[in-house]
């Protein structure tokens, strides 16, 4: 008999991770953000802004069902992507995650979902299920409770409770009542600046001074990107070509921002200040900051966002600013590609950085904007496009593809 169960246990251990995998996702993947998510996003974050909140303070923040699976699906694309589907109705919220594995013959889907209640704090766990296999919550509550501690353990926090005092669902959303820590901030950004990374942006950062300083006057994209790809290069026997290349992007986009790189490394604060230099590609300052501000976000696990991000913007420049331009909407998919390749893989990375040392003319960098209209009013916009939905819409963003899928940095 104790033979027999020792083999049942025994087959149970083995089995369970093939029940745990599925060849279908219970949640499809979403890339698009519109408009009107990216401005609800910016009022969050502008009304949530760390800089403004004072130690101790008691805020609440309400976050739709779409919000919060938004929310859940950018946190889950620096872990390799995935997607979420999160329901809510009065006292319970339902969840479910789909992550995309490498194929193989068990299963290329690992699905997860989850239910919890409201109890007046912190919710309970009713049950967890991933794949076939369904955890109740009386064996699933302990062990997320071990993940939650040790996660908060890591940077720097005690318990969830230091941060969240509760949680409430509503109709269709979410209220999370949190009280501010200072130490929070800090935490949260040594995990996105490991000490490692922090040394690697010194690093990039003081080549970028040698690489400013030798240049007069305005300077082409070019001049300034290649010498820093080619500094990563020359690092090849030190590591890491995609932290390497995520550092020199996080670099350049702070330099013709013209901001330093204090937000992300206090300590950097005492490092040299770069000659100021104009930075211009196809003689454009603008693009050059599109192309570099998108390429860094999705450098960063933000490919998604940064597409959101390029088309909101100009869509709020069409309602009184400069103007819908399909030249920055170039700039900034250029860009988003280029940063995604660069951060890819270990290869990938390597190869582009590579290619990037040696790519010395605009074009090699961004595809020539000959022939796309730009300074459109919305009513102009949709005049002639359609909208962001219409078919001359659509027609022109395969143009634009089409460009950058031609430009050798990129395939």
């Amino acid at each position: 008999m104790a033979r027999l169960v020792g083999w049942l246990i025994l087959l149970v251990v083995v089995a369970t991770p093939f029940a745990m995998l599925e060849r279908e996702p219970r949640v499809a993947s979403q890339e698009r953000l519109n408009p009107l998510q990216i401005k609800r996003a910016r009022a969050l974050l502008l009304e949530h802004d760390p800089r403004r909140l004072r130690d101790g303070e008691l805020k609440s923040l309400a976050l739709s069902a779409d919000e919060l699976s938004l929310v859940l699906n950018y946190a889950l694309a620096p872990l390799g992507g995935g997607a979420s589907r999160v329901t809510v109705s009065e006292e319970v919220l339902s969840a479910a995650f789909t992550r995309v594995l490498p194929k193989n013959p068990i299963g290329q889907y690992l699905n997860l979902t989850i239910a919890l209640t409201e109890t007046g704090g912190m919710p309970a766990l009713d049950n967890l299920r991933i794949g076939r296999v369904t955890f109740p919550g009386a064996l699933a509550s302990p062990l997320l409770a071990v993940v939650f501690r040790l996660a908060y353990a890591r940077v720097g926090l005690t318990e969830p409770g230091s941060l969240l005092r509760g949680i409430e669902f509503q109709q269709a959303a979410v209220i999370l009542h949190y009280q501010w820590h200072t130490e929070i901030a800090t935490a949260v950004r040594n995990q996105l600046i490991p000490a490692e990374d922090t040394e690697r942006l010194h690093q990039f950062h003081l080549r970028l001074v040698e690489v400013a300083a030798k240049q007069q006057g305005a300077v082409a994209l070019p001049a300034l990107a290649a010498p820093l790809f080619a500094f990563g290069v020359e690092r090849a026997s030190k590591g890491d070509p995609v932290a390497d290349n995520r550092a020199a992007l996080l670099t350049l986009s702070s330099y013709v921002n013209g901001q330093r790189l204090t937000g992300l490394v206090p300590g950097a604060a005492k490092w040299p200040t770069p000659q100021r230099r104009a930075v211009r590609v196809h003689g454009r300052n603008d693009l050059t900051k599109h192309f570099l501000n998108s390429a860094a976000l999705a450098a960063t696990g933000g490919k998604t966002v940064a597409h959101a991000i390029g088309l909101a913007k100009e869509i709020e420049d069409s309602r009184g600013g400069s103007g819908f331009s399909f030249i920055d909407l170039m700039a900034d998919e250029a860009g988003t590609r280029f940063g995604q390749r660069a951060t890819e893989s270990r290869v990938v990375a390597r190869e582009i950085q590579k290619r990037a040392a040696e790519a010395t003319q605009d074009l090699e960098w961004i595809p020539a904007p000959d022939g796309l209209r730009e300074q459109m009013t919305e009513a102009d916009f949709k005049r002639r496009y359609g909208g962001i939905e219409g078919a001359g819409y659509r027609k022109v963003m395969l143009d634009i593809m089409r460009r950058i899928d031609a430009v050798a940095l990129y395939k």
